[in-house]
């Protein structure tokens, strides 16, 4: 039998509500964003530690504030603390897998030129940037788009409808895309790309975030995946150009890439089922606890 998903307390009015909320935080931002602009400065992300400071108290609040007035705890969404060894422990696997799918490449196709580091800023001001972006990105995004926002949409649709866990995860990541606006439109795209490939990144990574985090069930795996991928001058935790990769070395390299997606989902979930007693929605699901 499928097990029940996360119980809230509150209808859907308070989808409205907390948009409403978040977009009046997003706009309040971008008016005081000079004022905010004050003392010392990360070097990992070019914003202050006041402006840092503000944002992630202000999103953590905005999350635990709307999780409570719902009942829901932040175990039910999947983040406590027997989740973070067993998240770290797949995201870590995918990475190295990664590499080495990367090296393989590389070595055959380019050479070794295209192995080694990637990312634009010197490897300690890397290890600050990770940490940053794993907080101000990862826990603040993850929490208010996957953890409350898609379980909720998920949690208000009929029993009766089929594939509402997309719908929720597609609605989940259109509002992503949507928050990242006003900063578009107050700093323009991020390292000046194009305005549509940076909309199609934000959807493309919402939904995939969504996804990992609809059959993990462990909101840590996206809120590690999401800090790794805002690394500065590479998306991820790799130590090889994948642009470097054409044609058929690029299409395998992609071909690699989701092929891995694909494996840390699967096998953490039939590992989390039988181990952390991971709510089972389908009978193929419950067969994996027999096996």
């Amino acid at each position: 039998m499928s097990a029940p998903r996360v119980t809230f307390d509150r209808g859907a009015k308070w989808i409205g509500l907390f948009l409403l909320v978040v977009a009046g935080y997003l706009v309040a931002t971008r008016f005081v964003g000079d004022a905010l602009a004050v003392g010392p400065t990360n070097p990992a992300t070019g914003t202050s530690l006041v402006e840092s400071g503000v944002r992630l108290v202000a999103l953590l609040g905005i999350g635990w504030m709307f999780l409570r007035s719902e009942g829901v705890s932040l175990g039910d969404i999947g983040l406590s603390l027997d989740r973070v060894g067993p998240a770290v422990v797949a995201v870590s696997a995918f990475y190295a897998a990664l590499n080495l799918a990367g090296f393989g490449l590389a070595t055959v196709t380019v050479g070794g030129s295209a192995i080694g580091y990637q990312w634009t800023v010197a490897p300690t001001v890397a290890v600050v940037a990770f940490l940053s972006q794993l907080v101000l990105a990862g826990v603040t995004e993850e929490l208010l788009f996957r953890g409350y926002l898609q379980s909720k949409v998920i949690a208000v649709l009929p029993t009766e409808l089929r594939f509402e866990s997309v719908i929720g995860v597609a609605a989940a990541a259109t509002l992503f895309v949507l928050a990242h606006v006003p900063r578009v439109l107050t700093d323009g795209v991020p390292a000046a790309g194009a305005l549509a490939a940076y909309g199609v990144l934000l959807l493309a990574s919402g939904m995939a975030f969504g996804l990992v985090y609809e059959y993990t069930q462990n909101l840590t795996i996206p809120i590690l995946l999401h800090g790794a991928g805002n690394m500065p001058g590479t998306m991820g935790i790799v130590f090889f150009d994948s642009t470097a990769f054409q044609g058929g070395a690029f299409v395998a390299y992609v071909f690699a890439y989701l092929a891995l997606a694909v494996g840390l989902v699967v096998g953490y979930r039939r590992w989390g089922i039988e181990r952390l007693g991971l709510r089972t929605w389908t009978d193929r699901d419950s067969l994996v606890t027999s096996n």
